[in-house]
C-alpha cells in the first residue's frame, strides 16, 4: 500500500481544508471554545497575533511568532498561545536558551488538532521548522503539516544550549503530518504522548548531545540516557516510530514505548535500548524490517502484550517481530503475552548468545511464510543460556522445522508447557542440564527438592480413588515412537494396597524387539512380566550373569513350599521343623529336591 493512503482525510485535519476553516477565525480575550489555553489569565499570553499574525494560510507569519516568542522572555509564564487558524513560516523559528538560567521554560499552546478550529504550524521551507533551544519546553495541540515531505523537513526539534543534557520536552496532542522527521530531541527527558504522526518517514528520533553535558554521574553517560515516556500515540504509515541515535555504547535507558498504534507502521523502535519497557502497541502491515530491533544494549527489557505482525496476504509483507542484532548479547530479557501474526521471518530472533531470556505465554501464529530452513518462531544464532520458555501457543512451520532454533546450543534452560504443532521443539544442540518438554500435560508439576540433594520429585494432582495397579502418583516412562513402539523403560510409581502405600516398578526393555518390558523390579521381587516368555538376556540364557554381595532366600517348611511345578530351577531355603535344621530345595519343575550342603565355612 503506497505511503500516501488516506492522505485526502489526514489533510483534512491538518492541510489545506483545515486551513482554509480557520482562516476566517477571530481571536477574542476568552473564547469560549477553547480547550486550555482559556485558563490562563490574559494577562500572561501572548499570541502572534500581537505582532501582526494573519494566520490565513497564505501570509508569512514567521516574523510575528518570533516576536511573540522573544517577547516572553520578560514575562513570569512564558505562554504563546496560537488561536485557530493555519500559520505559515518560511524559515526555521528559533527559541534560544537563556545564559545563566538553568530552568528556561517556555510552552506554546494551540486549540487541539482535533477539532474544526485547529492551530495549525504550516513549514513550508526545507530545514526545521520550530528550533527549541531551552532547556524545559511544552507544545500542546498544535498542527504541524508540510506541502509535501522533502529531503531535510523537521516539524520540531529540541537541543538545549545550556543544560544539554537536560532537555526536557512536552509534545502532547500533537498532529504531524508529512514531514521527513517529525520530531528530533538531543539530550534526556521527552513526554510524547496522545499525538498523530503521519506520513512521515521517522516519528521520533532520540539522540544524545555530543559536547557540553555536565553534572556528573547521573548526568553522563551510560545512567544519563534515560527518562522518556512514548504513549498512547497513532502513526499512521511512518517508516519508523522511534529510533535512538549516537551514544550506542552506552545504552539508551529509562524508556516506556506503550500503548502506541501503528496503522500501516512498519516499524516501532530502531536502536540501543536497556532498562525499558516496551508493552500493549498495535502494529499492523509492519514491514521493511524487524519491528522492534535493538542495535546495542539489550539488557533488563520488558517487551510484553503487544499485537505484532503484517496484514493477510496477498498485502503481508512482515519480516521479523523482534530482533537483538548481532552486535548484542541480549541478558536479562523477557518477551511475554504478545500476539505475533503474519510474518514471513522469525516472530523473536536473537543474532548473537542471549542468556537468562523468559518467553513466555506468547501466540505464534501464520509465521515463516517465506518458508526458510534458517527461520524459527525463536532464533538463536549462538549460544541460548537460561532460557525459560513457557506456555507459548505456537503454530506449524511451513518449513516443517521445530519452533526452536539455536546453532550454540541450549543450556541450562527448560522448555515446558508449550502447546506446538510442531515435534520435536528444539532443533540444534541440547545441553544435559537444560529440560525440555515435548507435549504438555504429560505430568502436573515437578518440583526440585533441596533436601534431597535436588532430587527431581514428580507430584501428581491427581483426586481419583486409590486403585491397586493403577498409575496415580506419577512416573518417568520412556516410550518409542518408531515402527516397534512400545516402552524402553523408565520409573513407574503404583498403589499395591488400598491404603495407598506405592511401590516403584524399574521398567527395562529387551534387547531385540520392543513389544512388551522384559522385567520388573518392584515390591514383589525382580521379575519377568507373566505375558513373556524373555527375561534378562536372550531366550536360551535367561539370566547371564548376577551380581551380589549377598542373596538372602526366604525362609519356607515343607508344608509352605510353593507348588514346584511352575518353579523349575527355583531355590529356596527350607527348615526342617522337627531337627529345627536348614538346607536348601531346588524345584526341578516337578518336585522340591533336598541339596546337600557342605562343611561350614
Amino acid at each position: 500500500m503506497p505511503e500516501w493512503t488516506d492522505r485526502r482525510a489526514l489533510l483534512r485535519i491538518g492541510g489545506a481544508a483545515l486551513g482554509a476553516a480557520a482562516a476566517g477565525a477571530t481571536w477574542g480575550a476568552a473564547p469560549a471554545a477553547a480547550a486550555g489555553p482559556e485558563d490562563a489569565d490574559p494577562a500572561d499570553i501572548i499570541t502572534p497575533q500581537q505582532f501582526g499574525a494573519l494566520a490565513d494560510g497564505q501570509h508569512d507569519d514567521t516574523d510575528a511568532i518570533e516576536q511573540a516568542i522573544l517577547a516572553t522572555r520578560t514575562r513570569t509564564t512564558r505562554i504563546v498561545v496560537f488561536p485557530p487558524g493555519t500559520y505559515r513560516i518560511t524559515r526555521t523559528i528559533v527559541i534560544p536558551d537563556v545564559a545563566g538560567e538553568s530552568f528556561n521554560r517556555i510552552q506554546l499552546r494551540g486549540y487541539s488538532t482535533m477539532t474544526n478550529r485547529a492551530s495549525i504550524i504550516q513549514v513550508t521551507h526545507d530545514g526545521v521548522g520550530i528550533d527549541v533551544r531551552c532547556s524545559l519546553a511544552a507544545i500542546y495541540g498544535l498542527a504541524f503539516v508540510a506541502p509535501a515531505k522533502t529531503e531535510r523537513n523537521v516539524a520540531l526539534r529540541f537541543a538545549g544550549e545550556v543544560n544539554t543534557d537536560d532537555t526536557d520536552a512536552a509534545i502532547l496532542e500533537c498532529t504531524f503530518v508529512s514531514f521527513k522527521l517529525a520530531v528530533e530531541h538531543v539530550g534526556r527527558g521527552l513526554y510524547f504522548s496522545h499525538n498523530l504522526v503521519a506520513l512521515c518517514t521517522t516519528g521520533v528520533s532520540l539522540a544524545w548531545p555530543t559536547s557540553g553535558v555536565e553534572g556528573g554521574a547521573d548526568h553522563v553517560p551510560p545512567y544519563g540516557l534515560r527518562k522518556w515516556l512514548i504513549t498512547n500515540n497513532h502513526f499512521h504509515s511512518p517508516f519508523q516510530a522511534i529510533v535512538t541515535q549516537g551514544a550506542e555504547s552506552s545504552d539508551f535507558r529509562g524508556m516506556i514505548i506503550q500503548g502506541n498504534l501503528l496503522d500501516i507502521g512498519r516499524r516501532l523502535f530502531i536502536g540501543s535500548l536497556t532498562n525499558s519497557t516496551i508493552s500493549g502497541n498495535v502494529v499492523e502491515k509492519a514491514d521493511n524490517g524487524a519491528i522492534i530491533e535493538i542495535t546495542s544494549g539489550g539488557h533488563n527489557l520488558t517487551i510484553g502484550d503487544n499485537v505484532l505482525g503484517g496484514f493477510e496476504p496477498p498485502q503481508n509483507n512482515g519480516t521479523r517481530a523482534i530482533q537483538f542484532s548481532s552486535g548484542v548479547k541480549a541478558h536479562n530479557v523477557t518477551i511475554s503475552g504478545n500476539t505475533f501474526n503474519w510474518l514471513n521471518g522469525s516472530p523473536i530472533r536473537f543474532e548473537n548468545d542471549a542468556s537468562r531470556i523468559t518467553i513466555a505465554n506468547n501466540s505464534f501464529d501464520n509465521w515463516n511464510l517465506s518458508g526458510r530452513n534458517d527461520n524459527a518462531a525463536i532464533a538463536v544464532a549462538g549460544k541460548a543460556s537460561a532460557f525459560s520458555v513457557i506456555g507459548n501457543v505456537i503454530s506449524a512451520d511451513p518449513a516443517n522445522r521445530p519452533p526452536i532454533m539455536t546453532t550454540g546450543g541450549l543450556h541450562a534452560s527448560h522448555v515446558i508447557g508449550n502447546a506446538s504443532e510442531q515435534v520435536p521443539l528444539v532443533a540444534g544442540p541440547l545441553g544435559a542440564d537444560s529440560f525440555v518438554q515435548a507435549t504438555p500435560g504429560r505430568f502436573n508439576r515437578i518440583e526440585v527438592a533441596g533436601p534431597l540433594g535436588a532430587a527431581a520429585k514428580v507430584v501428581s494432582t491427581s483426586t481419583e480413588p486409590v486403585k491397586v495397579g493403577t498409575d496415580r502418583y506419577g512416573s518417568f516412562l520412556v516410550e518409542g515412537s518408531n515402527a516397534n513402539p512400545g516402552v524402553k523403560g523408565g520409573v513407574r510409581v503404583v498403589p499395591v494396597n488400598q491404603s495407598g502405600s506405592a511401590a516403584t516398578e524399574l521398567l527395562c526393555s529387551t534387547t531385540s524387539t520392543n513389544e512388551l518390558v522384559s522385567m520388573a523390579a518392584n515390591a514383589t521381587g525382580l521379575m519377568p512380566p507373566a505375558d513373556n516368555a524373555r527375561d534378562l538376556g536372550s531366550a536360551t540364557q535367561r539370566m547371564r550373569n548376577v551380581y551380589a554381595h549377598q542373596v538372602v532366600l526366604a525362609e519356607h517348611t515343607p508344608d509352605t513350599l510353593p507348588d514346584a511345578a511352575g518353579q523349575a530351577g527355583g531355590i529356596v531355603m527350607v527348615r526342617d521343623p522337627k531337627t529345627g535344621k536348614r538346607g536348601l530345595a531346588l524345584s526341578d519343575g516337578a518336585a522340591w529336591r533336598n541339596v546337600v550342603l557342605g562343611p561350614k565355612v
